[in-house]
């Protein structure tokens, strides 16, 4: 399988966020503030998106203060292709994009359900789980720490 993995518009991703993310909301739910100043992954096969991730400079919002830390959000490959490795392209190049960026920390809230696909490429959940106001899904905290040099 070749998937095509380069940076990407928000407009080129923002229909497989809503999609996978946010299925039957309105479109304006898939939009983050964050979007005009993000690097938007996206991934494609035979020219059709398939994958995408969002990464921006936030700052972690647990202890340790971290001055360089970036969030990821909207992490989502299309459901009939999940656990072929393409996420696993998408999340390499997100976390490229915020290494060179300066990023020596990244976080995000990641899918309960999501949290061994993050562990086995190197995040450790921390806290407790919550459920988020936009999905009503269950959540946890996640980081991983890279080096920008």
């Amino acid at each position: 399988m070749t998937i095509e993995v380069r940076q990407a518009t928000v407009t080129e991703i923002r229909s497989l966020r809503e999609t996978v993310l946010r299925p039957g909301l309105p479109p304006e739910a898939s939009v983050y503030p964050e979007d005009r100043e993000a690097v938007h992954i996206g991934a494609w096969q035979h020219g059709i998106l398939v994958g995408c991730a969002t990464v921006f400079p936030a700052a972690w919002p647990g202890p340790p203060e971290v001055a360089d830390a970036w969030r990821l959000r909207g992490m989502a490959v299309s459901a009939e292709l999940q656990g072929l490795g393409i996420g696993r392209q998408v999340l390499t190049a997100a976390v490229s994009a915020a290494v060179d960026a300066g990023a020596s920390l990244l976080w995000a809230n990641a899918r309960s359900t999501a949290l061994p696909f993050y562990e086995k490429e190197g995040w450790q959940v921390v806290g407790a789980e919550f459920v988020t106001s936009d999905t009503g899904l269950p959540h946890r905290k996640i980081v991983r720490e890279v080096t920008n040099a």
